[in-house]
């Protein structure tokens, strides 16, 4: 493309992609995203790479799977040597801006960003969460496994630092540049602490359902994902679903916000421009009583993905997509060259493929597991557990409720094939094991010793009023 055009990307955190009331969902409001999605290209069926944040957020940049970059957990840390696709915008001419959340970890918070506008809100080193959260008050561990422990409407450190940062990146876009600019947005929310404006979590207390899977007699969930069940009475998972809700809408309000600065943006300066709205990964919202992440089903590993403005028209696109992706979708955007060994494609000017697949992986308590999609088809492994593989046909079970692998074992086997191939699972552990030897010692350090985070948001104390229910 002969010209550069400017690009921002709006991430969100742990957006559940069935949560969006262009998508069907009756009870949610999304206005702002629908009206993006109807002016151009919603990618109908994308995955993140890993449904947790910083493996997710690592194999976006670098475009890689996260058994390829060895980041499997939330303690991971990609090289300083190793390519993102920042890099290569950068390189192109582009100013590079990250306006929050990106979840980096140890001294190098930029990977090719030239230019940080607001911190993040999880520290920059290992070592400095749980109880060491002092900043945090009262909402410590609500953002991570506590999250049950305050939940309702009124504020929280995750509403303050999202409005901190959509307040930095409107501010950003009403100055000059003279750069074509590649902006990322990112967001904490709609990723608990359960706390939701109070009017919108008023709203979805009064009108939303149960899950859609209380409605089911009998049903399995794969026993690997056992652990992140939780047996919450009804009205206390009623208000969490309430509060998740409206965090939803709640980001869809800054995703407005944002996007009509970004519009008038372009306009003043006369620029051609690319926008685009993803998440890392989803959040499971108590279907089938499960919550947060990790798991292979739609609610987790499913994401938002659209596309609007220089370089896409108004249409969607049927067959699997990856969170990898976006790096050489903006790459092909902006005349860039791509970071080097891509798990992702261009989606710029793509067409339907009928026969792409993508994978999606995890590795918890010490087990790696993998996901295929392909066409109508999802297919899942555990390492050890392969006799308690899923397949699901989503076109007539899209809630993943009837495992049909011995049903369709042609199918099962060809997926299964599919999988394996160059899933090397000793080569995962033994490379998990080895880090995690490393981590224990860097999260001594990081415990006892006063280094600076200057990229780490301060939480105003202001942030701490507990919520109403």
């Amino acid at each position: 493309m002969s010209i550069q055009p400017d690009i921002l990307v709006f991430m969100s955190d742990q957006h559940n992609a069935t949560i969006l009331s262009h998508v069907g969902d009756k009870w949610v409001n999304t206005p702002n995203l629908d009206k993006i999605a109807a002016a151009g290209m919603v990618c109908e069926q994308a995955y993140t790479s890993f449904p947790l944040c910083v493996p997710s957020r690592m194999s976006m940049l670098t475009g890689q799977l996260p058994s390829k970059t060895g980041i499997m957990t939330n303690n991971g840390v990609i090289s300083s040597g190793q390519a993102t696709f920042a890099h290569s915008l950068a390189a192109e001419g582009y100013e590079t801006v990250l306006c929050g959340r990106m979840h980096f970890l140890g001294p190098d918070q930029f990977h090719g960003f030239t230019k940080r506008l607001v911190g993040d809100f999880t520290p920059c080193f290992h070592g400095r969460y749980g109880e060491c959260r002092a900043d945090l008050g009262p909402y410590v561990g609500t953002p991570a496994f506590h999250f049950y422990r305050h939940y309702g409407g009124g504020t929280s450190p995750v509403l303050e630092y999202d409005r901190a940062v959509v307040d930095a990146a409107i501010d950003y876009l009403s100055q000059p540049h003279d750069k074509p600019i590649f902006m990322m947005v990112g967001t904490y929310g709609p990723h608990h602490t359960f706390v939701a404006p109070t009017d919108l979590y008023e709203k979805y207390k009064k009108i939303l359902p149960p899950p859609d899977s209380d409605a089911k007699d009998v049903f399995e969930v794969h026993p690997a994902v056992e652990w992140i069940k939780r047996d919450f009475d009804a009205e206390m998972r009623h208000c969490l679903r309430a509060a998740y809700y409206g965090l939803v809408e709640h980001i869809d309000i800054q995703v407005g916000r944002v996007y009509d600065a970004w519009k008038e943006y372009l306009k003043r300066n006369k620029h051609k421009g690319t926008f685009a709205y993803v998440s890392d990964h989803g959040e499971q919202a108590g279907e089938k009583d499960l919550w947060g992440k990790m798991s292979f089903y739609e609610t987790s590993s499913k994401i938002p993905m659209i596309f609007e403005g220089y370089g896409f028209e108004d249409k969607n696109i049927s067959m699997p997509c990856s969170i990898m992706d976006l790096g050489p979708t903006l790459c092909e955007i902006a005349g860039a060259v791509k970071p080097p060994d891509q798990d992702g494609i261009s989606l710029v000017d793509v067409e339907n493929d009928t026969e792409r697949f993508v994978l999606s992986e995890i590795y918890a308590r010490g087990k790696p597991a993998r996901m295929i999609r392909y066409k109508h088809w999802k297919y899942v492994s555990y390492a050890t557990m392969e006799q308690d593989d899923q397949l699901f046909y989503l076109d007539s079970d899209p809630m993943e409720y009837n495992n049909v692998i011995n049903e369709f074992p042609v199918i099962a086997e060809d997926l299964r094939l599919k999988l394996v191939k160059d899933w090397n699972v000793k080569d995962i552990i033994e490379t998990q094991e080895k880090w995690q030897r490393h981590w224990k010692v860097l999260s001594a350090w990081g415990e006892k010793v006063d280094v600076p985070e200057p990229y780490r948001w301060e939480i105003p104390e202001s942030a701490w009023r507990l919520p109403k229910r």
